[in-house]
C-alpha cells in the first residue's frame, strides 16, 4: 500500500447538509441548471429510490411529483469549502503528502508509514469523517489509480494487496472508456476491466490507437502519476457569513461546534493542540465583538471547547444582529507531563478547569485565580494569577519567629466612625466593635503611586477600647475603616 484515496460521494449534497442542521433527516436534491432546465444534481437517501424514486438527472418537476416532500436547494460554495478543508484535516491525519485530487476526494502518499498502524488510522478517519456528516470510502492500493479504483467500491475501507484478482471483476466502465471505445469493445463482448487486460495491450493499440493503449492501462492499473502535493494548515481559523443575520445563541453554538471539529481535526494532523480560543462576532451594525479565551488546559476535545464558548456567549448582549462569526485557535504542541511518585496534582484537572472557565464566563476572567501579593508597598495588594497545575510544597520555616501581636484581616474592611480628640482616635463606632478608646497607636502613614492616576495614601492606627479588644484603624480618602482585630 503506497496510495490511499479519500473519497465522498454525492460530497456537495454532504457539504450543504452537514451545514444547515435543519436538513437532516430530511429529503433534499441539490439541482443544477435554471428554469425548466435544471435537472436533480445529487439526491440524498431519504428521496433515492425506492423512497421516492428520484434519481440524479431527473427534472426538477418529474422529482417533485414523485416526492412531494422533497426540498431543493442550490450547491453552496462556502459549505463545500469548509467541508473540504475538514476531509483534508482527515488525510493529513495518515501522511503529510496529500493532494487535493477534486472536490470530495484526496490522494495520500502512503510510502514511509507503518503498514499496520496506517490500516487502523484508516478506519479511525473514515468513522470520525462518519460521525462529522462526511461519510467517506478510502482504498488504498500500489498506484493512485488502484486506489481509487478500491475507494469506489469500499465499506469504509478497502486495502488492495492483489491488483490483478481485485481488477479483474471490475466493470470496464470504472477505466472510464470514451462512449467510441464502449461501443467497440461492447461489440468486442468485452465487459469486465479483466476481459480486456486479456488481450495484448500492443494489439488494442493497433486497432484502438494510442487512446485504447492508454485505456488499457487504465484497466490493467498501471497508470501513475506525480501527486500535486498541498500545504497543510498553517492558521487554524473558521469564519462564516449569515444571510439573513442571527439574534440567538443556538446558531452560533452550531456553526462553532462545526468549526472545532475541523479545527481540532487539523491540529491533531499537526501534532498540535489549542491553547487558546480567539472569537469575533461581526454585528449588523458593521461593529465587532471581540474575545479571548486562554484555555484553562492545553488540549484539543472539541466539547470543552464549546463548554467555554457557550458559558460565555450567554452572557452576551450584543447591539445588533450577528452577521458572521470567526473562531481562530493558537496552536501549541502538546504537553508531556510524566506523574511523579508523589504527585499532588488535581485528581480531575479537566473538570476543575472547565468550572474555573465558567466563573470566569459569570463574573470576568479578570476575577478568577490565586491571590498573589503584588510588587508594592500598598497594604494587603495582590493580583490574581492562573492557579498551579500542582500543590506547590510548603515554604521553609523563618529564620526568625514572628514577635508581637497577630492581625486578623476583615475582609471586606468594616467602615466606622471615629471621635478625634487633639487629633486622636478617642471613640470608636462600627460593626465589629465600639466603645470610647483607652490607648492608640500612631498614626503610621504610607503612600504611594503619588504619580499615577489610582495614587493611594493610608494612615494606620492601633487602638485599644476602654471594654476589651484591641484594632487595626485605617484611615484613607474614603474615610475611616477597621481593619482587623490583634491577637
Amino acid at each position: 500500500m503506497s496510495y490511499a484515496v479519500l473519497r465522498v460521494d454525492d460530497f456537495a449534497l454532504h457539504a450543504l447538509r452537514r451545514s444547515d442542521p435543519g436538513l437532516a433527516g430530511r429529503p433534499v436534491a441539490l439541482i443544477a441548471g435554471e428554469g425548466r432546465k435544471a435537472v436533480v444534481a445529487e439526491v440524498s437517501p431519504e428521496a433515492a429510490p425506492p423512497a421516492g424514486a428520484v434519481a440524479p438527472g431527473l427534472p426538477v418537476t418529474l422529482a417533485m411529483a414523485r416526492c412531494p416532500g422533497l426540498l431543493l436547494r442550490p450547491r453552496d460554495p462556502a459549505a463545500e469549502l469548509e467541508a473540504g478543508r475538514l476531509l483534508l484535516a482527515a488525510a493529513f491525519a495518515l501522511s503529510p503528502r496529500v493532494e487535493h485530487t477534486a472536490a470530495g476526494c484526496c490522494t495520500v502518499d502512503l510510502q514511509g508509514t507503518d503498514p499496520a498502524r496506517t490500516g487502523a488510522q484508516m478506519h479511525r478517519c473514515a468513522a470520525e469523517l462518519a460521525r462529522l456528516g462526511l461519510p467517506a470510502r478510502i482504498g488504498a492500493a500500489a498506484t493512485p489509480l488502484l486506489a481509487a479504483y478500491a475507494a469506489r467500491s469500499a465499506a469504509p475501507v478497502r486495502l488492495v494487496g492483489d491488483a490483478p484478482g481485485f481488477l479483474t471483476p471490475l466493470p470496464l466502465a470504472v477505466a472510464e472508456p470514451s462512449p467510441l471505445q464502449a461501443e467497440i469493445l461492447e461489440g468486442w463482448g468485452i465487459r469486465t476491466l479483466g476481459a480486456l487486460t486479456a488481450l495484448p495491450k500492443a494489439e488494442v493499440g493497433r486497432r484502438l490507437g494510442a487512446d485504447g493503449a492508454a485505456l488499457w492501462e487504465r484497466a490493467a492499473g498501471e497508470t501513475t502519476r506525480v501527486l500535486r502535493l498541498v500545504e497543510p494548515a498553517r492558521i487554524f481559523a473558521a469564519e462564516w457569513a449569515y444571510e439573513p443575520p442571527v439574534e440567538s445563541v443556538e446558531p452560533l453554538l452550531f456553526r462553532l461546534r462545526r468549526f472545532a471539529e475541523r479545527i481540532a481535526l487539523e491540529l491533531r494532523a499537526a501534532g498540535c493542540v489549542a491553547e487558546a480560543l480567539a472569537l469575533t462576532l461581526r454585528l449588523e451594525d458593521e461593529t465587532d465583538y471581540r474575545r479571548e479565551f486562554a484555555l484553562p488546559e492545553p488540549d484539543g476535545d472539541v466539547d470543552r471547547w464549546l463548554r467555554v464558548l457557550h458559558a460565555h456567549l450567554e452572557t452576551v448582549r450584543t447591539a445588533a444582529r450577528v452577521a458572521g462569526v470567526r473562531l481562530v485557535a493558537a496552536p501549541i504542541r502538546a504537553p508531556v507531563k510524566q506523574d511523579g511518585l508523589f504527585d499532588t496534582g488535581l485528581r480531575d484537572p479537566a473538570r476543575f478547569w472547565e468550572n474555573l472557565a465558567r466563573l470566569g464566563a459569570l463574573v470576568g476572567g479578570d476575577r478568577v485565580g490565586t491571590p498573589v501579593p503584588a510588587d508594592t508597598h500598598r497594604p494587603d495588594a495582590f493580583t490574581l494569577e492562573r492557579p498551579a497545575d500542582t500543590v506547590p510544597p510548603a515554604p521553609p520555616p523563618p529564620v526568625h519567629p514572628p514577635r508581637g501581636p497577630v492581625l486578623r484581616r476583615f475582609r471586606p474592611p468594616a467602615a466606622a466612625q471615629v471621635e478625634l480628640g487633639e487629633d486622636r482616635p478617642v471613640a470608636l463606632v462600627s460593626a465589629p466593635a465600639r466603645g470610647r478608646i483607652r490607648a492608640a497607636a500612631g498614626p503610621w502613614r504610607a503612600a504611594g503611586d503619588w504619580w499615577k492616576p489610582e495614587a493611594w495614601a493610608v494612615e494606620t492606627w492601633h487602638v485599644e477600647l476602654a471594654g476589651g479588644g484591641i484594632y487595626q484603624l485605617a484611615r484613607t480618602a474614603a474615610g475611616w475603616a477597621v481593619e482587623g482585630t490583634l491577637d
